[in-house]
């Protein structure tokens, strides 16, 4: 299988970048994040003062922020498993995480096999800090300290602690580490073996506060500057760093939708073999080879690239080479291609480099900027003169081309393991559909396995969106609810637009989800009712509008008008508040608005109603028609609407604290028991005045309800009989969720029909409410939600003693009621642990996923101290060559050198060091030792003409 391969995300930390949006934006501004170590700082990670004091010691390195730091319990890690982790293992896979996060895979959802393709450098937290514990092996055990440290387990463990399940393959070619890791990760993806790839490498020295010790035409700087193909360039400094990137094959991400930063056409890898100076050097022939082979996988001409990503860890020999062999290349090429190195920004991140060099490269690419060489004082001869195609850029521009826009990155790595890879701009961005940023509500959820972490992704994602207030609010929301993994402790704001997202994420409470809630429909009755309640709904969401359009319909013939005059005009007579109107038009409003909450995933566990407000609940749970339900919903609304007139009037006491201000009044009844202080009484005004009286004088609170009749009283006697005889014409068919019972509070379960004459006695009958709710609230972890206008269900709840969650979904009145209000009720049942399908809510509304702020993981300190550092022997003073025959004495000695070094005991005056086996950083370091052995400053390319003891000697006596 060929093709292009997308990369859909990606994740790093970086010197001086928290992630990878960090470092671009410090790659573009030119910013060297190379950090200069103060004396303070290198004694207190353990550095010798005598060391500090040698003047080829260089206070230089790339450093990485709080390596020590671990959210151990986010991947079920113990802390002491953790402290005897190799922090590279351990970086890595929270990159992962943020990695899959960043490519919308992080959802708990399978997504098919995907592969880990990963390396780290060499772990110097074993050597220094877990074995050298005393006791610790012995403690832990052996097996389970390798584990934690040796690479071999690197790719796996990421694999285990993700439950990624294609192959996971540790990577080591040292410096071209993460680039091979890419390399294969495309392979795999090409043969199947995996649908997604992780590609990556980790690199953590530790201590971090630590410089290096400078040696003549060595690899290191003398001066702590990293400057790639600099006329100036004097050697690479380390850093520590960490990256990955997702990556699909092309047409698998154009079928899923996914926003792809750059595209990758072609890659190849090779090993320089045995032709070259030594193992160290680099190869010219391998250089040229690999990028040949690249261009040909690629099928794609070298001449197009406009912008490589080199190597170049500004080496005199490693950028001489690296230009020699692109130029070879790349020399029929008509166009400049810009080169640069980001080795210049943040060091020389070994296992990490090829990688963080990728991630720059698509990054230009998806952004159209060339990133400038950071540093630069004055580029190579060979960049100024014309022999190359390539030029270098101070400052970033503007990438301008007539064709697709293309990069490369190269990686060699110490040894001679080579990769190139070529990459290419994707295609345009999906233009967004118009109707996605029209200012509709949307909302956003976040969650965490900890409470911290929760508020911590809001101040992120607050952070990020005062940085990009051109995002979409819509775009937002959906990556939050479909493309990131929903945790228990939850937060879920409602917002139109960024600055009303940033106030809600700064005051929205963090809840905890329970693992299985019973959530509770609860529907209101009448008096909750106000003009034009479902606009906002109607207008935005099309199931609740065809429910409304249907039931109107059937409706305008019984009613003689069409109930959205009422539902979804201004309603300027008021006719919603007529009883005959209001009961069939809430009916209606709950039944669709119930349906609509269903199609979004969420499952009642039982539903409770008020009044009419049952005749929702009961059509809702399947034991009656909808047309059904709202043809008699219209019956008994005219049934009550020529009743006797009457009054109800709401008290704040219970029915047995009112038997006095009762004495007499014996054609009043007992219409709703609310809560355990609040009673609804019913009857004839002229009573209800009496009693009224009676009540102010005792003190007691009381309010006339708007009702012009006495609803749930005796007066409702001729309603209900003739509500009977309708009712017993209406099918009864299984109930496919639990209701309870206004009239006696009990649970009618599952497939258990109402008693003949029921819905004449709820009629007639008072409101049990109160008995109803405890019934709700009896059930495992209950969840309220008022599913109707207004708020008196779940304030009643409020009340009952029990402290549960409630949320409403239309809590505002008439004039500020908003479609957006049922997405905050949404967003409370879900932040409780109500499960929702984001797909249904959403409906294709255009938006787009966008990158976003990764999981915040928890900043918990798993480290061990290092065992303290052995005193150094007493540095040996140098010794001035002797005089005279002293040349012979120093022969012995450099003799007697080159076999500790070589593990050679024949070694004569005139042996050649590198056909004794001696290699170009062997060599080096050899140099070294003898300076400060004799403190003399030997000429490397006098030497390396003849590398034997006899010509050193002459050097050092000369």
């Amino acid at each position: 299988m060929n093709g292009d391969i997308a990369i859909v995300g990606m994740a790093g930390r970086f010197p001086g970048a928290a992630d990878v949006w960090e470092y671009w934006s410090n790659v573009v501004a030119g910013k060297i994040t190379i950090s200069e170590l103060t004396r303070g700082e290198l004694l207190a990670a353990g550095v010798p003062a005598d060391r500090l004091d040698d003047p080829a010691y260089v206070p230089a390195r790339g450093v990485l922020a709080d390596p020590d730091l671990f959210d151990a319990a986010f991947f079920g890690i113990t802390p002491r498993e953790a402290e005897t982790m190799d922090p590279q293992h351990r970086l890595l896979m929270q990159t992962a995480w943020a990695t899959l996060e960043s490519a919308g895979l992080a959802t708990g959802q399978p997504f098919g096999r995907v592969g880990v393709f990963a390396g780290a450098g060499f772990n110097y937290y074993a050597l220094n800090h877990v074995y050298a514990q005393p006791g610790l092996v012995e403690t832990q055990g052996l097996l389970s300290v390798v584990l934690g440290n040796e690479k071999d387990h690197l790719a796996a463990k990421v694999a285990y602690r993700l439950d990624l399940g294609g192959p996971a393959i540790t990577v080591q070619t040292a410096c071209s580490t993460s680039l091979v890791a890419v390399h294969l990760a495309c392979q795999s993806l090409r043969t199947g073996d995996s649908d997604v790839a992780l590609a990556g490498g980790a690199c953590v020295a530790v201590p971090q506060q630590a410089g290096y010790l400078y040696e003549t035409k060595g690899i290191m700087s003398p001066d702590g500057a990293c400057r790639p193909f600099d006329a100036s360039a004097a050697g690479t400094v380390p850093g520590n760093g960490v990256a990955m990137v997702a990556l699909k094959r092309a047409e698998d991400a154009r079928r899923d939708g996914d926003p792809v930063y750059a595209l990758i056409r072609g890659s190849a890898v090779n090993n320089d073999g045995g032709m070259k100076v030594g193992y160290t050097a680099p190869g010219i022939a391998g250089q040229v080879d690999v990028l040949t082979r690249a261009y040909a996988s690629a099928g794609v001409d070298p001449a197009t690239v406009g912008y490589l990503e080199a190597h170049g860890t500004a080496t005199e020999v490693g950028d001489a080479i690296e230009l020699s062999a692109l130029t070879e290349v790349f020399r029929r090429g008509e166009q400049p291609c810009s080169i640069g190195s980001v080795k210049a920004n943040v060091g020389h991140l070994d296992a990490a480099a090829g990688v963080t060099g990728l991630i720059k490269a698509a990054l230009a690419l998806h952004f159209r900027q060339i990133p400038p060489l950071a540093g630069l004082k004055q580029a190579r001869p060979e960049l100024l003169d014309g022999s190359t195609p390539f030029t270098v850029d101070s400052v970033a521009r503007q990438w301008d081309a007539d064709g697709p826009r293309r990069a490369a990155v190269s990686s060699f790595g110490l040894g001679g393991t080579n990769a190139h890879v070529v990459l290419q701009e994707a295609d345009g961005p999906v233009e967004p559909d118009p109707g996605a940023a029209e200012g509709h509500t949307e909302l956003i959820v976040l969650s965490g396995r900890a409470p911290e972490a929760v508020r911590e992704a809001a101040a992120q994602l607050g952070e990020h969106l005062r940085q990009r207030p051109d995002l979409a609010v819509a775009d937002v929301a959906l990556t939050s609810q479909t493309y990131r993994r929903h945790f228990p402790h939850r937060l879920a704001v409602a917002a139109h637009d960024v600055p009303a997202a940033l106030v809600r994420l700064r005051r929205a409470p963090v809840r905890e989800a329970a693992r299985r809630p019973s959530v509770v429909f609860l529907f209101p009755g009448q008096g909750a009712e106000f003009p034009a309640m479902s606009r906002g709904l109607y207008d935005r969401y099309p199931s609740f509008r065809a429910d409304l359009d249907h039931g109107a319909g059937l409706l305008a013939p019984v009613l003689g008008l069409d109930l959205r005059d009422a539902l979804v005009d201004d309603d300027p007579h008021g006719v919603v508040h007529r009883t005959d109107v209001t009961q069939p038009a809430l009916a209606l409003h709950e039944l669709a608005l119930g349906r609509l909450l269903v199609s979004w995933g969420v499952r009642p566990a039982a539903m409770v109603g008020h009044s009419i407000g049952e005749f929702a609940a009961a059509a809702l749970a399947g034991e009656m028609a909808a047309d059904d339900m709202l043809r008699l919903v219209a019956t008994r609304g005219r049934l009550m609407q020529d009743a006797p007139e009457g009054g109800m009037l709401a008290v704040l006491a219970s029915p047995a604290a009112l038997t006095e201000q009762l004495a007499g009044l014996d054609d009043l009844d007992v219409a709703a028991r609310n809560a355990p202080e609040l009673t609804v009484l019913a009857g004839p005004v002229a009573q209800l005045a009496v009693f009224r009286e009676r009540l102010d004088a005792a003190g007691v609170q009381c309010r006339a309800l708007p009702a012009r009749r006495a609803f749930h009283s005796r007066m409702m006697a001729d309603a209900a009989r003739l509500l009977a005889a309708e009712a017993d014409r209406v099918a009864q068919r299984p109930r496919t969720v639990p209701v309870v019972s206004s009239v006696d509070g009990t649970l009618l379960g599952k497939g258990l029909p109402r008693t003949e004459g029921y819905w004449a006695a709820q009629l007639r009958s008072p409101v049990r409410y109160h008995d109803a709710l405890l019934t709700a609230l009896d059930l495992p972890d209950p969840v309220l939600v008022e599913v109707g206008p207004g708020t008196t269900l779940t304030g009643l709840a409020r009340q009952s003693g029990r402290r549960v969650p409630a949320f409403t979904l239309q809590p505002r009145p008439a004039q500020r009621a908003d479609a957006g209000d049922v997405l905050a009720g949404l967003g409370g049942l879900w932040t409780a642990g109500a499960s929702v399908d984001w797909a249904s809510v959403r409906g294709g509304s255009g938006a787009r996923r966008v990158a976003l702020p990764t999981y915040p993981f928890a900043r918990t300190r798993h480290w061990l101290d290092a065992a303290p550092p052995r005193p150094a022997p007493d540095p040996q003073e140098p010794t001035p060559p002797p005089a005279g025959d002293g040349e012979n004495e120093v022969v012995k000695e450099i003799m007697e050198l080159w076999g500790r070094m070589l593990g050679s005991a024949e070694i004569g005056p005139d042996a050649n060091f590198f056909t004794l086996g001696g290699e170009s950083l062997l060599f080096i370091r050899m140099i070294t030792q003898v300076q400060r052995r004799f403190g003399v400053r030997i000429p490397v390319d006098t030497l390396s003409a003849d590398p034997t003891p006899r010509t050193l000697a002459g050097l050092v006596t000369a």
